[in-house]
C-alpha cells in the first residue's frame, strides 16, 4: 500500500539522471531565414505602398523568425502591423486577421507577458462568438485551439489563473461541441473528439481537486468569486457525473449510427469503464469492459489485436478517444517514447511524463504545445495491478470487487535510503489510476513497470 508523505525533501537532491534538453534550429540559420524575410519585405515595399495586402505574409514569416529566436518585442510589431494591413483591407471583424491574432498571443506567451495574452485571449473568444460569419469546421478547430492555449496557461501563467484558464478551457470546448452539433447534427461521429476534449479537461479540475490547494478551492466554488463551495466529495461526485454524461452522449452517437458501426460502440463502451475506473465505480466499469470485449469481438476485431492491447495494462484517462481498436494501438505506439535508465531492461514498462510542478501528478494534454522540454527526474517503480479476484469487501449488503489497485510497490531506480525520500517518491503514485490487464473483459493481476518522468520545477 502507498503510504502518505511525512515530510517534503527536494526532488532534485534525490536523482542522477535527466532527460535531454530538446534540440533546437541552429540561431545562424534563424538569422539567415530573418534576413531573407527582411528583403523580401523590402523588395515588396518598394513596389507598393506600406498597407498592400500582399505584406502581410512577409510580415508574418518575420514574427515567426523572431520568434525562434527570442525577440518577442519585434514580433509583436511584424505582427500587429500585419494585422492593420489586413483591417484597413478587409475591415475590423474578418476572419483574415485571426491568424495573427493567434499568433500575437503565443508570442506573448512565448515572452511569459500572460497578461497581455489573456486580454487578447478573451478578444479572441468574443470574436468567435460574435463575429464568425458562418459555422464551419474552421471554427470548431479555432474553439479547440483556444481551449489548448489556455490549458498551457494553466501551468505557465501565475498560479492564481489556474482556475481560470482550466474553465475558460472547458468553455472554449463547449462551443467547439455545439459549433459541430450545428454543423453535422447531434449524431454525428465527428462530435466524438470534441466530447472527450471536455472530458479530459473534467479529469483535471478532478484532479486539481484531489490535489487541493488554491485552485481547488477555486474550482469548488458554486460561481467564481463566491463564498460558497462545494464540499470536496460534491465537486468529484459532480465532474463524474458530468463526464459520464458527456459519454454517454457519445456511446449514444455510435449506438445509433447509421450504418451500424459496431467497433465504434465497443470502444466507446471501453471509455466508459475507464472513467468509471477512475472515479472507482468498480462495478458499472466491469459491466462496461466485458460488453467492450464482447463488442469487439462480435465487430470481427482480429483476436490476435484484441490480446495485444489487453494484455498489458494503460494509464487513465487515454489521451485520445479513438473509435477503432487499430487507431488505438497506433497511438500507444507512439505517445510514449522510453526514457534511458541504467538498469531499466524491461520491455513492457508503460511512461508516465508529468505534465508541470504547477501542476504536478497528471500527463501533459495532448493538445499542449511545448516550446523546449526542460530537464526532469526520472523514477522507476515495479508494482502489481489488482485484478478483480484479488480484493473484495462488502458495501451496503454486497459484495464489492475491487480492482486496478497498486500493491507491492517497489522503487528501482533511483537508489534512496532515506525513508523521507521514499515517501515523496511513492506519493505520486497516489495520484495514478490504471486500466488493468484484461482477459475476456475480465480485470486480471498485472506485474508492471512504470517509468515516471517528473516535472521540473
Amino acid at each position: 500500500m502507498v503510504r502518505p508523505t511525512l515530510t517534503a525533501v527536494p526532488l532534485a537532491v534525490l536523482f542522477g539522471i535527466a532527460t535531454a534538453v530538446a534540440q533546437t534550429t541552429d540561431p545562424a540559420d534563424l538569422y539567415q531565414e530573418l534576413e531573407r524575410s527582411r528583403q523580401l519585405l523590402y523588395s515588396l515595399e518598394s513596389h507598393t505602398d506600406h498597407h498592400d495586402a500582399s505584406l502581410a505574409e512577409p510580415l508574418m514569416q518575420m514574427a515567426d523568425r523572431y520568434m525562434q529566436l527570442g525577440q518577442f518585442g519585434e514580433a509583436h510589431a511584424a505582427l500587429d502591423r500585419a494585422q492593420q494591413i489586413v483591417r484597413i483591407n478587409e475591415g475590423l471583424y474578418t476572419r483574415s486577421q485571426l491568424p495573427f491574432l493567434q499568433k500575437k498571443i503565443e508570442n506573448f506567451a512565448n515572452g511569459r507577458d500572460w497578461e497581455s495574452a489573456r486580454d487578447q485571449l478573451q478578444h479572441l473568444f468574443w470574436l468567435y462568438r460574435q463575429k464568425s460569419p458562418q459555422i464551419d469546421e474552421q471554427l470548431i478547430q479555432d474553439f479547440r485551439d483556444l481551449s489548448a492555449i489556455h490549458l498551457r496557461g494553466v501551468t505557465e501563467d501565475s498560479l492564481e489563473y489556474q482556475g481560470y484558464h482550466l474553465r475558460r478551457a472547458v468553455s472554449a470546448n463547449w462551443f467547439s461541441v455545439r459549433a459541430g452539433e450545428a454543423l453535422w447534427g447531434e449524431a454525428d461521429q465527428r462530435l466524438a473528439p470534441l466530447l472527450y476534449d471536455i472530458v479530459k479537461n473534467y479529469h483535471l479540475h478532478a484532479a486539481a481537486i484531489q490535489t487541493g490547494g488554491s485552485v481547488a478551492y477555486e474550482l469548488r466554488q458554486i460561481a467564481p468569486g463566491s463564498d460558497w463551495v462545494r464540499e470536496r466529495a460534491d465537486a468529484q461526485r459532480f465532474y463524474y457525473f458530468t463526464g459520464l454524461r458527456l459519454l454517454k452522449y457519445l456511446h449514444r452517437i455510435y449506438e445509433e449510427a447509421e450504418p451500424a458501426n459496431p467497433e465504434g460502440l465497443a470502444m466507446a463502451n471501453l471509455y466508459l469503464a475507464d472513467w468509471q475506473t477512475l472515479f472507482s465505480r468498480n462495478g458499472e466499469a466491469l459491466e462496461n469492459y466485458k460488453l467492450a470485449y464482447q463488442g469487439l469481438e462480435q465487430a470481427g476485431v482480429d483476436a490476435a489485436m484484441m490480446d495485444a492491447y489487453f494484455s498489458r495494462p494503460a494509464l487513465l484517462p487515454e489521451i485520445e478517444f479513438h473509435d477503432t481498436l487499430s487507431a488505438a494501438m497506433a497511438a500507444r505506439s507512439t505517445q510514449q517514447q522510453p526514457l534511458a535508465l541504467a538498469n531499466s531492461t524491461v520491455a513492457q514498462t508503460l511512461y508516465f511524463n508529468e505534465w508541470s510542478a504547477a501542476f504536478p501528478y497528471v500527463r501533459k494534454p495532448a493538445q499542449v504545445a511545448q516550446q523546449q522540454e526542460l530537464p526532469s527526474n526520472v523514477a522507476l517503480f515495479s508494482f502489481n495491478i489488482a485484478g478483480v479476484t484479488e480484493i473484495t469487501h462488502w458495501i451496503n449488503g454486497r459484495r464489492e470487487r475491487d480492482f486496478a489497485s497498486i500493491q507491492e510497490v517497489k522503487i528501482v531506480e533511483p537508489q534512496v535510503d532515506s525513508e523521507d525520500q521514499q515517501e515523496q517518491l511513492l506519493k505520486r503514485l497516489d495520484y495514478l489510476r490504471f486500466r488493468p490487464r484484461l482477459d475476456g473483459g475480465v480485470p486480471q493481476e498485472a506485474n508492471t513497470t512504470l517509468m515516471y518522468q517528473i516535472a521540473s520545477d
